[in-house]
Protein backbone atom coordinates (compact mmCIF):
# COMPACT_ATOMS: atom_id res chain seq x y z
CA UNK A 1 0.00 0.00 0.00
CA UNK A 2 1.85 3.12 -1.30
CA UNK A 3 2.00 6.13 0.99
CA UNK A 4 0.10 9.34 0.53
CA UNK A 5 0.88 11.54 -2.64
CA UNK A 6 2.59 14.61 -1.58
CA UNK A 7 -0.13 16.47 -2.98
CA UNK A 8 -2.16 15.28 -0.07
CA UNK A 9 -3.96 18.15 1.59
CA UNK A 10 -1.61 20.50 -0.35
CA UNK A 11 -3.48 23.78 -0.05
CA UNK A 12 -3.70 23.11 3.53
CA UNK A 13 -0.04 21.73 4.26
CA UNK A 14 1.49 24.79 2.27
CA UNK A 15 0.03 27.40 4.39
CA UNK A 16 1.50 24.95 7.23
CA UNK A 17 4.52 24.82 6.21
CA UNK A 18 4.71 29.22 5.12
CA UNK A 19 3.96 29.76 8.44
CA UNK A 20 6.71 27.43 9.86
CA UNK A 21 9.54 28.66 7.41
CA UNK A 22 8.63 32.30 8.77
CA UNK A 23 8.72 31.01 12.27
CA UNK A 24 5.21 32.38 12.92
CA UNK A 25 2.79 30.66 15.24
CA UNK A 26 -0.95 29.43 14.44
CA UNK A 27 -3.94 27.11 14.97
CA UNK A 28 -6.03 24.86 12.52
CA UNK A 29 -9.41 24.58 13.00
CA UNK A 30 -11.23 21.09 11.64
CA UNK A 31 -14.37 19.24 12.37
CA UNK A 32 -15.14 16.03 14.48
CA UNK A 33 -13.23 12.94 12.12
CA UNK A 34 -12.26 15.07 9.37
CA UNK A 35 -9.04 13.35 9.12
CA UNK A 36 -6.96 15.97 11.93
CA UNK A 37 -4.81 13.17 12.96
CA UNK A 38 -4.13 11.77 9.19
CA UNK A 39 -3.14 14.91 8.48
CA UNK A 40 -0.90 15.17 11.17
CA UNK A 41 0.51 12.37 10.41
CA UNK A 42 1.37 12.83 7.21
CA UNK A 43 2.92 16.38 8.17
CA UNK A 44 5.51 14.26 10.32
CA UNK A 45 5.81 11.78 7.64
CA UNK A 46 3.70 8.98 8.91
CA UNK A 47 1.40 6.99 7.17
CA UNK A 48 0.00 4.26 9.06
CA UNK A 49 -1.44 2.65 6.15
CA UNK A 50 1.98 2.09 4.49
CA UNK A 51 3.54 1.18 7.61
CA UNK A 52 0.70 -1.20 7.88
CA UNK A 53 1.56 -2.58 4.29
CA UNK A 54 5.24 -2.77 5.56
CA UNK A 55 6.37 -0.26 2.45
CA UNK A 56 9.32 1.70 2.82
CA UNK A 57 9.13 5.68 2.85
CA UNK A 58 10.73 8.55 3.48
CA UNK A 59 9.42 10.15 6.67
CA UNK A 60 10.89 13.35 5.74
CA UNK A 61 9.63 13.43 2.56
CA UNK A 62 6.85 15.78 3.38
CA UNK A 63 8.85 18.43 5.10
CA UNK A 64 11.85 18.46 2.28
CA UNK A 65 8.85 19.12 -0.24
CA UNK A 66 7.88 22.43 1.34
CA UNK A 67 10.78 23.69 3.14
CA UNK A 68 13.02 22.52 0.93
CA UNK A 69 16.82 23.47 1.72
CA UNK A 70 15.46 24.57 5.29
CA UNK A 71 14.35 21.15 5.95
CA UNK A 72 17.12 19.39 7.56
CA UNK A 73 17.40 22.15 10.51
CA UNK A 74 13.36 22.48 10.84
CA UNK A 75 11.86 19.96 13.80
CA UNK A 76 8.44 18.91 13.83
CA UNK A 77 7.33 18.42 17.45
CA UNK A 78 4.47 16.83 17.92
CA UNK A 79 2.75 16.61 21.53
CA UNK A 80 -0.30 14.50 21.92
CA UNK A 81 -2.41 15.77 25.17
CA UNK A 82 -3.41 12.29 25.94
CA UNK A 83 -0.17 11.70 27.02
CA UNK A 84 -0.30 13.69 30.16
CA UNK A 85 -0.34 11.25 32.86
CA UNK A 86 -2.00 13.34 35.97
CA UNK A 87 -2.34 10.22 38.07
CA UNK A 88 1.74 10.10 38.63
CA UNK A 89 3.73 12.26 41.00
CA UNK A 90 3.59 15.87 40.06
CA UNK A 91 1.55 18.95 39.00
CA UNK A 92 -0.07 18.93 35.56
CA UNK A 93 2.22 22.04 34.52
CA UNK A 94 5.09 19.42 35.54
CA UNK A 95 3.85 17.32 33.19
CA UNK A 96 3.23 18.82 31.01
CA UNK A 97 6.65 20.57 30.20
CA UNK A 98 8.05 16.68 30.84
CA UNK A 99 6.04 16.09 27.68
CA UNK A 100 7.28 18.97 25.85
CA UNK A 101 11.04 17.82 26.53
CA UNK A 102 10.11 14.27 25.75
CA UNK A 103 8.31 14.70 22.57
CA UNK A 104 11.91 16.75 21.52
CA UNK A 105 13.92 13.50 22.41
CA UNK A 106 11.58 11.77 20.40
CA UNK A 107 11.69 14.44 17.51
CA UNK A 108 16.04 14.11 17.83
CA UNK A 109 15.02 10.62 17.14
CA UNK A 110 13.54 10.89 14.22
CA UNK A 111 15.97 13.53 12.15
CA UNK A 112 19.79 12.14 12.07
CA UNK A 113 20.58 14.27 9.27
CA UNK A 114 23.45 16.84 11.27
CA UNK A 115 26.87 16.40 12.28
CA UNK A 116 26.13 16.78 15.68
CA UNK A 117 22.78 13.81 16.36
CA UNK A 118 24.62 11.90 18.71
CA UNK A 119 25.47 15.06 21.00
CA UNK A 120 22.12 16.65 20.59
CA UNK A 121 20.56 13.25 21.53
CA UNK A 122 22.76 12.64 24.53
CA UNK A 123 21.96 16.00 26.13
CA UNK A 124 18.48 15.93 25.16
CA UNK A 125 18.05 12.62 27.26
CA UNK A 126 20.11 14.14 29.89
CA UNK A 127 17.90 16.82 30.57
CA UNK A 128 14.73 14.70 30.44
CA UNK A 129 16.71 12.42 32.93
CA UNK A 130 17.16 15.10 35.13
CA UNK A 131 13.47 16.55 35.26
CA UNK A 132 12.12 12.94 35.40
CA UNK A 133 13.82 12.61 38.83
CA UNK A 134 13.51 16.14 39.90
CA UNK A 135 9.68 15.54 39.81
CA UNK A 136 10.01 19.56 40.31
CA UNK A 137 7.68 22.31 38.38
CA UNK A 138 10.23 24.80 38.24
CA UNK A 139 13.01 22.13 37.61
CA UNK A 140 10.95 21.30 34.65
CA UNK A 141 10.33 24.54 33.49
CA UNK A 142 14.18 26.10 33.34
CA UNK A 143 15.12 22.56 31.89
CA UNK A 144 12.76 22.82 28.70
CA UNK A 145 13.90 26.39 28.22
CA UNK A 146 17.20 25.39 28.68
CA UNK A 147 17.21 22.56 25.52
CA UNK A 148 15.31 25.09 23.75
CA UNK A 149 17.57 27.71 23.78
CA UNK A 150 20.76 25.35 22.88
CA UNK A 151 18.63 23.48 19.87
CA UNK A 152 18.00 27.04 18.52
CA UNK A 153 20.86 29.23 19.61
CA UNK A 154 23.72 26.63 19.54
CA UNK A 155 22.57 24.15 16.75
CA UNK A 156 20.77 26.67 14.81
CA UNK A 157 17.44 24.62 14.81
CA UNK A 158 14.15 25.75 14.13
CA UNK A 159 11.02 24.00 16.44
CA UNK A 160 7.40 23.66 15.44
CA UNK A 161 5.60 22.41 18.21
CA UNK A 162 2.04 20.47 17.28
CA UNK A 163 -0.45 20.57 19.33
CA UNK A 164 -3.14 17.71 18.94
CA UNK A 165 -6.11 17.93 20.62
CA UNK A 166 -5.85 20.99 22.22
CA UNK A 167 -8.89 22.05 23.12
CA UNK A 168 -9.84 20.84 26.29
CA UNK A 169 -5.76 22.22 27.42
CA UNK A 170 -6.38 25.48 25.90
CA UNK A 171 -9.82 26.37 27.62
CA UNK A 172 -8.18 25.14 31.39
CA UNK A 173 -4.23 25.26 31.32
CA UNK A 174 -3.23 27.83 33.52
CA UNK A 175 -1.93 31.10 32.60
CA UNK A 176 1.69 31.36 34.04
CA UNK A 177 2.30 28.22 31.21
CA UNK A 178 0.76 30.56 28.31
CA UNK A 179 3.45 33.25 29.72
CA UNK A 180 6.21 30.62 29.61
CA UNK A 181 5.23 29.60 25.96
CA UNK A 182 5.22 33.08 25.16
CA UNK A 183 8.62 33.92 27.17
CA UNK A 184 10.44 30.34 24.82
CA UNK A 185 9.52 31.54 21.65
CA UNK A 186 10.55 35.21 22.65
CA UNK A 187 13.80 34.28 23.77
CA UNK A 188 14.38 32.32 20.46
CA UNK A 189 11.97 34.70 17.63
CA UNK A 190 11.40 32.82 14.33
CA UNK A 191 13.41 29.70 15.30
CA UNK A 192 10.33 28.90 17.62
CA UNK A 193 6.71 28.43 16.89
CA UNK A 194 3.15 26.48 17.61
CA UNK A 195 1.13 24.96 15.75
CA UNK A 196 -2.38 24.10 17.60
CA UNK A 197 -5.17 21.33 16.52
CA UNK A 198 -8.21 22.98 17.50
CA UNK A 199 -12.36 22.37 17.35
CA UNK A 200 -13.24 26.07 18.27
CA UNK A 201 -11.97 29.01 17.88
CA UNK A 202 -9.71 29.75 20.41
CA UNK A 203 -11.37 33.13 21.36
CA UNK A 204 -14.46 30.99 22.03
CA UNK A 205 -12.56 28.57 24.57
CA UNK A 206 -11.16 31.27 26.63
CA UNK A 207 -11.22 35.27 26.91
CA UNK A 208 -7.85 36.17 25.08
CA UNK A 209 -7.22 39.09 27.87
CA UNK A 210 -6.67 36.39 30.54
CA UNK A 211 -3.63 35.46 28.03
CA UNK A 212 -3.15 38.34 25.34
CA UNK A 213 0.50 37.38 24.83
CA UNK A 214 0.10 33.99 23.59
CA UNK A 215 -3.08 34.81 21.87
CA UNK A 216 -1.71 37.58 19.34
CA UNK A 217 0.89 34.83 18.51
CA UNK A 218 -1.93 32.70 16.63
CA UNK A 219 -5.06 35.11 16.35
CA UNK A 220 -4.25 36.49 12.80
CA UNK A 221 -3.30 32.95 11.51
CA UNK A 222 -5.87 30.77 11.02
CA UNK A 223 -6.42 27.94 8.98
CA UNK A 224 -9.18 25.92 8.39
CA UNK A 225 -8.93 22.25 7.76
CA UNK A 226 -11.81 21.52 5.73
CA UNK A 227 -13.01 18.81 4.06
CA UNK A 228 -11.25 16.48 1.61
CA UNK A 229 -10.87 18.24 -1.97
CA UNK A 230 -12.40 15.32 -4.59
CA UNK A 231 -8.10 14.71 -5.33
CA UNK A 232 -7.59 14.07 -1.74
CA UNK A 233 -10.94 11.95 -1.74
CA UNK A 234 -10.03 9.52 -4.70
CA UNK A 235 -6.38 8.79 -2.84
CA UNK A 236 -7.81 8.12 0.68
CA UNK A 237 -10.77 5.45 -1.29
CA UNK A 238 -7.98 3.86 -3.32
CA UNK A 239 -5.98 2.99 -0.07
CA UNK A 240 -9.41 1.63 1.55
CA UNK A 241 -9.89 -0.45 -1.65
CA UNK A 242 -6.75 -2.20 -1.24
CA UNK A 243 -7.03 -2.72 2.10
CA UNK A 244 -10.89 -3.99 1.82
CA UNK A 245 -9.42 -5.97 -1.71
CA UNK A 246 -12.50 -4.43 -3.51
CA UNK A 247 -12.36 -2.13 -6.00
CA UNK A 248 -15.24 0.64 -6.90
CA UNK A 249 -15.91 1.93 -10.29
CA UNK A 250 -15.50 5.67 -11.58
CA UNK A 251 -19.15 5.77 -10.87
CA UNK A 252 -18.95 4.73 -7.08
CA UNK A 253 -15.83 6.76 -6.75
CA UNK A 254 -18.12 10.23 -7.94
CA UNK A 255 -21.00 9.09 -5.80
CA UNK A 256 -18.84 8.69 -2.78
CA UNK A 257 -17.01 12.07 -3.22
CA UNK A 258 -20.29 13.83 -3.82
CA UNK A 259 -22.87 12.33 -1.22
CA UNK A 260 -19.86 12.47 1.80
CA UNK A 261 -19.17 16.38 0.87
CA UNK A 262 -15.46 15.21 1.54
CA UNK A 263 -15.61 14.34 5.04
CA UNK A 264 -13.69 11.49 5.81
CA UNK A 265 -15.99 10.08 8.22
CA UNK A 266 -19.15 10.22 6.31
CA UNK A 267 -17.45 8.61 2.98
CA UNK A 268 -15.86 5.89 4.98
CA UNK A 269 -18.92 4.31 6.61
CA UNK A 270 -20.61 5.11 2.93
CA UNK A 271 -17.50 3.39 1.42
CA UNK A 272 -18.24 0.41 4.18
CA UNK A 273 -22.14 -0.54 3.11
CA UNK A 274 -20.75 -0.74 -0.47
CA UNK A 275 -18.06 -2.82 0.25
CA UNK A 276 -20.50 -4.99 2.90
CA UNK A 277 -24.30 -4.90 1.55
CA UNK A 278 -25.03 -6.04 -2.00
CA UNK A 279 -28.46 -4.00 -1.97
CA UNK A 280 -26.32 -0.85 -1.19
CA UNK A 281 -25.34 -0.78 -4.84
CA UNK A 282 -28.53 -0.04 -6.33
CA UNK A 283 -29.74 2.29 -3.47
CA UNK A 284 -27.98 5.14 -5.03
CA UNK A 285 -30.65 7.15 -6.04
CA UNK A 286 -32.03 6.70 -2.68
CA UNK A 287 -30.69 9.23 -0.32
CA UNK A 288 -33.25 8.52 2.20
CA UNK A 289 -31.76 4.81 2.85
CA UNK A 290 -28.69 5.98 3.44
CA UNK A 291 -29.86 8.26 5.43
CA UNK A 292 -31.24 5.54 7.67
CA UNK A 293 -28.30 3.27 8.32
CA UNK A 294 -27.33 3.06 11.65
CA UNK A 295 -23.60 3.79 10.67
CA UNK A 296 -24.30 6.74 9.28
CA UNK A 297 -26.97 8.10 11.76
CA UNK A 298 -23.81 7.15 14.01
CA UNK A 299 -21.52 9.09 12.19
CA UNK A 300 -23.66 12.46 12.09
CA UNK A 301 -24.25 11.92 15.68
CA UNK A 302 -20.05 11.98 16.26
CA UNK A 303 -20.31 14.93 14.38
CA UNK A 304 -23.19 16.86 15.80
CA UNK A 305 -21.56 16.18 19.40
CA UNK A 306 -18.38 17.72 18.23
CA UNK A 307 -20.15 20.53 17.54
CA UNK A 308 -20.50 23.67 20.31
CA UNK A 309 -24.19 24.71 21.13
CA UNK A 310 -23.71 27.48 18.99
CA UNK A 311 -22.20 25.71 15.99
CA UNK A 312 -25.41 23.06 16.17
CA UNK A 313 -27.97 26.48 16.42
CA UNK A 314 -26.01 27.66 12.98
CA UNK A 315 -26.47 24.33 11.54
CA UNK A 316 -30.49 24.20 12.56
CA UNK A 317 -30.99 27.83 11.00
CA UNK A 318 -29.50 26.53 8.14
CA UNK A 319 -31.84 23.68 7.82
CA UNK A 320 -34.57 26.45 8.52
CA UNK A 321 -33.31 28.73 5.07
CA UNK A 322 -32.48 31.52 7.79
CA UNK A 323 -28.89 31.67 7.32
CA UNK A 324 -29.09 35.96 7.46
CA UNK A 325 -29.37 34.67 11.48
CA UNK A 326 -25.87 33.00 11.96
CA UNK A 327 -23.32 35.00 14.19
CA UNK A 328 -20.74 35.98 11.38
CA UNK A 329 -18.11 34.29 13.75
CA UNK A 330 -20.02 31.02 14.11
CA UNK A 331 -20.82 31.27 10.39
CA UNK A 332 -16.88 31.49 9.38
CA UNK A 333 -16.00 28.56 11.99
CA UNK A 334 -18.33 26.40 10.03
CA UNK A 335 -17.31 27.41 6.49
CA UNK A 336 -13.51 27.17 8.10
CA UNK A 337 -14.28 23.26 9.24
CA UNK A 338 -16.11 22.66 5.54
CA UNK A 339 -19.67 22.04 7.46
CA UNK A 340 -21.08 24.81 5.42
CA UNK A 341 -20.48 25.82 2.27
CA UNK A 342 -22.07 28.37 -0.35
CA UNK A 343 -23.18 27.16 -3.68
CA UNK A 344 -24.64 29.70 -6.35
CA UNK A 345 -24.34 32.14 -3.17
CA UNK A 346 -26.77 30.16 -0.84
CA UNK A 347 -25.22 28.63 1.57
CA UNK A 348 -26.00 24.87 1.89
CA UNK A 349 -24.59 21.65 4.22
CA UNK A 350 -21.24 19.53 3.19
CA UNK A 351 -23.58 17.03 2.09
CA UNK A 352 -27.53 16.46 1.27
CA UNK A 353 -27.08 13.48 3.99
CA UNK A 354 -27.00 16.17 6.73
CA UNK A 355 -30.50 17.91 5.95
CA UNK A 356 -32.32 14.39 6.13
CA UNK A 357 -30.23 13.26 9.55
CA UNK A 358 -31.59 16.76 11.05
Amino acid sequence: MTAMPLNYREETVKKIFDHIKSGESFYLIGAPSAGKTRLLDFLMGDDPDAHRSGDKFDRERVKQQYLKTEAHKTWLVRLDMNRIHQSQEGSWIFHFYQLMLHSILLASNRYSNTENDERINDELMDFNAQVIISKDELMAHRVLEMAVNRLCQKYDLRLCFLFDEFDATYRSMPLDVFAHLRAIRDANKYFVSYGLFLRALPETLRTPLQHEGFFELISSRMIGIGLYSKRDMYAIVEQWEKRHEQALSSNYREWLWEKSGGHPGVAHVLFDLLAKFPEAAGKLKDIEWFARQETVREEFRKIWEGLTKEEQAAMQKVKQNKPEAIPPAIGAQLLAKGLLKFVNSTLVFFSPLVDRWL
